[in-house]
């Protein structure tokens, strides 16, 4: 278990989600905690289920890669719900945490 709770900027959903590759989920198990992309070497991206469709579509459309969903209270690290830079659609991001594999509810094939 780890120290470190969970800081949340505004009233968060009870899970938000995370997609991962096939790679990554791997490594995650093997670790004990989601093993992140480099693409969220500044913060974690995660969304709620309503964002899931476009995510896939923009960033994993032909790729290998599974959903994870994820209970918000047992991460680590600060969840703010923020702009990306250049958009006007807001996400989650988790800033200096991590995602324990205790927090992941169920793993979701990619659809």
């Amino acid at each position: 278990m780890f120290a470190q709770e969970v800081v949340m900027e505004e009233s968060a959903p009870r899970y938000l989600y995370k997609v991962v590759s096939v790679e990554d989920w791997k490594r995650s198990v093997a670790g004990n905690q989601v093993a992140l992309s480099p693409i969220d070497e500044e913060f974690v991206h995660l969304a709620t289920r309503e964002q899931l469709s476009h995510v896939e579509k923009k960033f994993w459309a032909g790729r290998e890669y599974l959903i994870l969903k994820i209970e918000t209270e047992k991460m680590g690290g600060r969840l703010i719900h923020e702009t990306n830079p250049g958009g006007v659609t807001k996400y989650y991001h988790l800033y200096d945490g991590v995602i324990p594999l205790e927090a992941v509810v169920e793993v979701l094939p990619s659809q």
